[in-house]
């Protein structure tokens, strides 16, 4: 069902020079509704753009539900290793993190630039009813205070610049022993590989497809 409505508290509305210039992805006009993800200990709701049309909402693209968070989330659900604090960066509608949480992780934190995108994230946790979720507008490039078990992200590689800060972002918030796990829906291209490459080796991390088959491909990095 359609839910047009924006909650009163958007982080969009909130100033933060780190996140400055990155208001317009939130629209509030744009409808947004519930949808379900069956899996197989139960279905995750959460909420996003009810138009998946990207001709039209590419300005607000973070609020779609991708391919690649689908395919992440099933994979983090049928893999699943208990661990108690997960990070997903760039959220967009929360997918892989409601799924964590919907896994018993009692600690997730929801993190994007993009205000309107955790608000999806924040009611999506609401409809299910989780504890112990937080959520973090921010950008990438800085360490990370906190440290996780478990991060992860989706459709985060759009352009071979945004590569460095994810990485150092993602290796930063490991726990000693944790994991990134990364999916993306399309084609990285041979200079954003190079960056990642090189970007992993910088932070000595071990960089390994663990999954190309079906509409994402999906790569985990440890600490060598």
């Amino acid at each position: 069902m359609a839910d047009p409505a924006a909650p009163n508290d958007s982080d969009a509305a909130e100033e933060d020079d780190e996140c400055e210039g990155v208001a317009y992805m939130f629209d509030a006009a744009a409808a947004t509704e519930r949808r379900s993800l069956a899996l197989a200990h139960g279905a995750v709701y959460y909420y996003c753009l009810a138009d998946d049309d990207a001709a039209t909402t590419h300005h607000i693209s973070g609020h779609s539900a991708w391919p690649a968070a689908l395919t992440l989330a099933r994979r983090v659900a049928e893999c699943w290793t208990p661990v108690n604090s997960v990070l997903e960066l760039g959220c967009g509608c929360g997918i892989v993190g409601l799924t964590c949480a919907s896994l018993g992780c009692p600690r997730v934190a929801f993190s994007d630039r993009d205000g309107g995108a955790l608000d999806l994230a924040r009611r999506g946790v609401a409809a299910n009813g989780f504890g112990g979720c937080t959520f973090d507008r921010r950008a990438w490039g800085l360490p990370s205070e906190e440290r996780f078990e478990l991060v992860v992200g989706s459709d985060l590689i759009y352009d071979p610049g945004v590569v460095a800060p994810l990485i150092t972002t993602a290796a930063t918030s490991l726990a000693p022993g944790g994991r990134f796990v990364l999916a993306q829906s399309f084609a990285l291209g041979d200079a954003s590989s190079k960056a990642l490459d090189e970007a992993c080796g910088a932070h000595k991390l071990a960089l390994e497809v663990v999954e190309e088959a079906g509409e994402a491909r999906v790569w985990e990095m440890t600490a060598r």
